[in-house]
């Protein structure tokens, strides 16, 4: 016999789940319990397919307990989330091809001799 989830679970995870994102709504980075360290926010796949805040850099947060992570406004500091949403800008454009200075070659003219050689 196959059991039929409560239409009430779904219901209330998607409530929890609005009011999480709506925490982070601002931009703020995401700290763990009272770790020192700060991470950067992606929304995660969480219970009955609802997206939830999480580290970018993927850390586990105990038992998936969503009290255990809460918004912050300092800065990131933890490095694997730092190396994930930053790049570090070129010095300069890197060129495609090579730049010529001489005008560029014409298309040689068509081909008239389109007779059968038989």
């Amino acid at each position: 016999m196959a059991t039929e989830e409560a239409p009430e679970l779904y219901e209330a995870l998607a409530v929890f789940a609005a009011s999480a994102r709506a925490a982070y709504a601002d931009g703020s980075n995401l700290r763990v319990r009272s770790s020192g360290v700060v991470h950067a926010v992606v929304m995660t796949r969480w219970l009955g397919g609802e997206r939830m805040p999480g580290p970018a850099c993927m850390v586990g947060v105990s038992g998936w307990d969503p009290g255990a992570a809460h918004p912050d406004r300092g800065a990131v500091t933890c490095r694997r989330c730092l190396k994930l949403t930053t790049s570090e800008p070129g010095d300069e454009q890197l060129e495609l091809f090579p730049a010529t200075t001489a005008a560029p070659e014409r298309a040689a003219p068509a081909r008239t001799d389109t007779g059968d050689a038989g």
